[in-house]
């Protein structure tokens, strides 16, 4: 499964649904969420390794010195090619 994080409201994150297995993506507002050392971030990596977040949204916001460094960077065509690979998706 792909999880896309979408929103920097980490009250409706349930880590929980997460697996070992599956995807996340950070993009759009959900990229605040990957800043360092946040909590919810932190619960995120706990349950899988494969962390993703847009390059393209890091840098609209200026955040790209604040960025986790556990996150893999990716461009759109990578994006495109997550989504591909991981069905079904939920929305964050």
């Amino acid at each position: 499964m792909l999880h896309t994080i979408s929103t920097d409201n980490q009250s409706i994150i349930d880590p929980q649904f997460i697996s070992a297995q599956d995807a996340v993506l950070f993009w759009q507002n959900g990229v605040f969420i990957a800043l360092q050392n946040t909590p919810i971030l932190n619960a995120i990596l706990e349950k899988t390794q494969h962390c993703y977040i847009l390059d393209n949204d890091i840098t609209a916001r200026g955040l790209d010195p604040f960025i986790d460094k556990r996150l893999h960077i990716i461009n759109l065509q990578q994006m495109v090619e997550l989504t591909a690979k991981h069905f079904p998706q939920m929305n964050w």
